[in-house]
């Protein structure tokens, strides 16, 4: 049988779907978390956890309603985090399970996100080399 790792998995102590992303930043951890956790928490959702994994990696702990995942999702991508190709796609089919089904009530209605992030530095500067070039005089 494959495990599919795409679908959610429930929690067996608290049967909240769980959702576990992953992302990167070149922001500085500090100015990342502040903006994060505004974001996330005008968005309607809260941090539970936040767990330094590495010196270069932490991992947050959300929870939040259902219905409020299209505004978490875009509070995480407002506050600067870049994530995944697949933290991407997970999400956009959550978004639209949540769009396209009814809500449902107790804990199903909430959703837990694991975002592990990892601090980069700063991404390169793009070098000039218009000067390692040789100089053309005329044209023929």
């Amino acid at each position: 049988m494959v495990k599919r790792t795409d679908i959610p998995i429930v929690n067996a102590e608290n049967t909240v779907p769980e959702i576990t992303l992953r992302g990167f930043t070149y922001q500085d951890r500090p100015e990342l978390m502040a903006d994060l956790g505004v974001a996330v928490d005008l968005a309607g959702g809260w941090i539970l956890e936040r767990r330094t994994v590495t010196a270069t990696a932490m991992q947050i702990r959300m929870e939040l309603q259902a219905t409020a995942l299209t505004e978490v999702y875009a509070a995480l991508l407002a506050s600067g985090l870049e994530l995944t190709r697949d933290s991407h796609r997970m999400l956009a089919q959550r978004c639209n399970c949540v769009l396209l089904m009814p809500p449902r009530r107790g804990n199903l209605s909430l959703l837990q996100l694991d975002v592990e992030i990892h601090f980069l530095d700063a991404p390169p500067e793009p070098v000039d080399v218009t000067h390692l070039l040789p100089q053309v005089h005329g044209t023929m």
